[in-house]
């Protein structure tokens, strides 16, 4: 990954003359979009900077263990500020702010964009965009080593807590020499690899579980070799999950052997989720997912529509 050293000089002339910092995680924000917001928080407030850091969606109770998460504030943000970094946000919908605030991204704010997702249009007015990063913290990482920017333990955990979570804890085909090569640094600088791994992998609600359990009862693999499991809104409402709590499923759903893609259609409020995963060198779900105005990564990707779930049977007569 080789960063545009010009963009990156106009990105820290920005950050330094600027006090008040808006920084932006996408909705329904997971490790990788946290861990970024973060360690940005903890660096920024080190150097003197007023940081604040305002998400559409609050973040899920497994994120509890991450430092300054008490920070990110769900609601509306002002767009009152010296700078603003979007992160991890592969398109401008994903921010949740798109229909209520247009003008954070019509490029006439000092909007600095950095993401890893294909689907990334470009839409700030500096942009610091690797499709082929595993992570949007492994860029942040890199912007703040080259800029000189301060990553102690605190922000450390933050990015390899991205970089965990985004690469399935090291183990999905994202994982280059240069993610292990990151994570070695960043435990270096004191990153509590053993309590991240512990709460985001190792730790899980009973109503996860029983959620889940809805989940594997439900797979079906289809003619098309396409593995597939619906969880309906009754099942959240049956297992007392909260709607964060599916997140991880489709990875197990994806084991199946000989299973081109997974997918996995979550019914919440009115809309119907998306995700699938592959494991095949020749499927691309994002390809597949931006067929329902959805986007991702080669063997990551997902969707949302309107609407809900209906349970349809079908028979056919197979002769002797």
């Amino acid at each position: 990954m080789k960063l545009d050293l010009e963009e990156l000089k106009k990105i820290d002339a920005l950050l330094k003359r600027s006090d008040r910092i808006l920084i932006i995680p996408h909705r329904q924000p997971d490790g990788d979009t946290l861990g970024s917001a973060l360690a940005f928080y903890q660096s920024l407030a080190q150097m003197g900077k007023h940081p604040e850091i305002v998400c559409k969606d609050e973040p899920s109770e497994v994120f509890g263990f991450m430092p300054n998460i008490e920070q990110v504030r769900k609601g509306e943000p002002s767009l009152d500020h010296d700078a603003i970094l979007v992160l991890d946000a592969g398109a401008t919908h994903l921010t949740g702010f798109h229909e209520t605030h247009p003008t954070l991204f019509d490029k006439s704010l000092e909007v600095v964009n950095i993401d890893h997702h294909p689907s990334n249009d470009s839409y700030g007015r500096y942009n610091v965009v690797h499709p082929s990063a595993p992570s949007a913290s492994m860029i942040v990482y890199r912007i703040m080593a080259e800029l000189g920017y301060p990553i102690d333990r605190h922000a450390a955990t933050c990015l390899l807590t991205g970089l965990y979570t985004d690469t399935g804890s090291l183990q999905h085909s994202n994982t280059t020499s240069e993610a292990l090569r990151t994570a070695a640094e960043l435990l270096a600088k004191g990153a509590n690899l053993r309590n991240l791994s512990k709460e985001v992998f190792n730790t899980t609600k009973i109503s996860t579980m029983r959620l889940w359990g809805r989940v594997f009862q439900s797979i079906v693999r289809t003619e098309d070799g396409v593995t597939m499991s619906v969880v309906t809104q009754k099942d959240f409402r049956d297992t007392g999950a909260g709607f964060d709590e599916i997140s991880g499923a489709v990875d197990f759903v994806n084991s199946v052997p000989g299973s081109k893609y997974s997918v996995i259609l979550t019914e919440r409020d009115g809309k119907v989720k998306g995700s699938l995963r592959t494991l095949s060198n020749e499927v691309d779900v994002a390809s597949i997912a931006s067929n329902f105005g959805g986007g991702g990564h080669v063997k990551a990707a997902g969707f949302t529509l309107p609407g809900r779930l209906q349970k349809e049977i079908r028979w056919k007569v197979v002769g002797e």
